[in-house]
């Protein structure tokens, strides 16, 4: 089997997932002309993924992660296939909704079968390679779904959308290697009840941590209004393109979103550039980064003028790529024997903020502008964050003051 070719099947399935996301919201408002519509089919998305984090890592663990990745790429073509003759703002949101909750499970199943397949001593080679495959799958997702939506319509869109995860599928059914053995069903739902029961005690031991790292606790903050904050591009991005060119929307939204995914790949490339400096401002850095994402924000959103929107686009895309990425690299810090967890009530928080942010942002949207609505939610974001420097400036000063002692467990 070419190894690599497994690489490439989560890459063209991306694709298909980056390109659905421009298209069913696309398609929500064209139906119903309602920020509130494509509000509920972000927000169905983002339960989806929710509801699925929750077990189908179990799920991964007792089943045959191969054929969850083919039944999955199969279920998502088939309902994006729905849509063409039955467009229903309904069943937009189901579909959403279920694209939310399966594309979680490939991916899970997928991460899993990384070291079964490339070998422990690989993993980082590979994780590299995959993370650069998604990048291009972003950019690729983004601006096709806006280009052929524009030029071919949405019905061929979603043809070749769904053909994306059939082809998919199709590779993965001819491929072959070593995978999971199957367990019983009474495992499984064992399983889901531990689950259940050690997201309580998971959540409780975070707490008890991150207490005692108050700088990790600090960046979570942020993190999770940063969470709360991107609800207002990801509703304003496509009112804008709307804005921008009415009969286009679909072009100038994938546009928008595929310059931003260019600046998000010049980031990845250019951060290990500066390693020296993150290892010295690691936290100021990742704070300074969140403010400039919102700064580049608010600017694109609150124009309509082309010349401005693309070069704040790349920019905010860098800013962004750079905040999320070290966000990662301090979790990645905290102890190994809880660190799971800590990424786990991260992925917690930036769906509770985006849960939130998706509540409040249409209900501001009925009252005031849609760069309005972008300069409170970022404002906020902003805000939190220039008071979480000055918090961190005085722990940071108080430490070099009172004479630390070394507690041992």
């Amino acid at each position: 089997m070419n190894r690599k070719l497994f690489l490439y099947v989560k890459a063209f399935s991306d694709f298909g997932t980056y390109m659905d996301l421009i298209v069913l919201n696309v398609l929500i408002y064209a139906a119903t002309g309602s920020p509130v519509w494509l509000a509920a089919a972000m927000a169905a998305r983002t339960l989806g993924g929710v509801l699925s984090s929750l077990f189908s890592g179990v799920v991964a663990d007792r089943f045959n992660r191969r054929k969850i990745m083919i039944n999955t790429d199969i279920v998502r073509a088939l309902i994006i296939l729905i849509l063409i003759p039955f467009p229903s703002p309904t069943l937009i949101l189901i579909v959403s909704f279920l694209i939310g909750l399966t594309s979680t499970f490939f991916a899970v199943s997928f991460s899993s079968e990384i070291p079964r397949i490339f070998g422990e001593d690989k993993v980082l080679q590979t994780n590299a390679i995959i993370a650069r495959l998604t990048s291009i799958s972003l950019v690729a997702g983004f601006i096709g779904a806006g280009v052929l939506t524009d030029f071919l319509g949405y019905k061929a869109t979603l043809l070749i959308d769904s053909a994306t995860y059939l082809i998919s599928a199709l590779v993965l059914v001819k491929m072959r290697w070593d995978s999971t053995t199957e367990k019983s069903p009474f495992a499984l739902s064992s399983g889901l009840k531990e689950k259940m029961i050690s997201v309580v005690n998971d959540l409780r031991e975070v707490y008890k941590y991150l207490r005692l790292a108050p700088m990790l606790m600090m960046v979570n903050i942020v993190f999770l209004v940063g969470a709360f904050a991107g609800s207002s591009h990801n509703l304003g991005i496509p009112l804008l393109a709307e804005t921008i060119h009415f009969e286009r929307q679909g072009f100038y939204y994938g546009m928008i979103w595929g310059v931003w995914g260019l600046g998000s790949v010049l980031a990845t490339m250019i951060l290990p550039r500066f390693k020296w400096l993150l290892e010295q401002k690691l936290y100021w850095v990742c704070f300074v980064s969140a403010i400039l994402m919102s700064t580049g924000f608010i600017i694109f959103l609150s124009t309509t003028y082309i010349w401005i929107i693309f070069p704040f686009a790349f920019l905010t895309g860098i800013f962004d790529a750079s905040f999320t990425t070290l966000h990662a690299t301090i979790l990645q810090k905290s102890e190994n024997y809880i660190r799971g967890r800590i990424f786990g009530v991260g992925m917690l928080l930036k769906s509770l903020g985006f849960a939130l942010g998706f509540l409040v942002a249409p209900f501001l949207l009925e009252r005031m502008t849609m760069p309005e609505m972008v300069w409170i939610l970022h404002g906020t974001l902003i805000i939190t964050t220039i008071i979480i420097i000055f918090s961190a400036n005085s722990i940071k000063t108080k430490k070099k003051l009172i004479p630390q002692v070394k507690v041992s467990n």
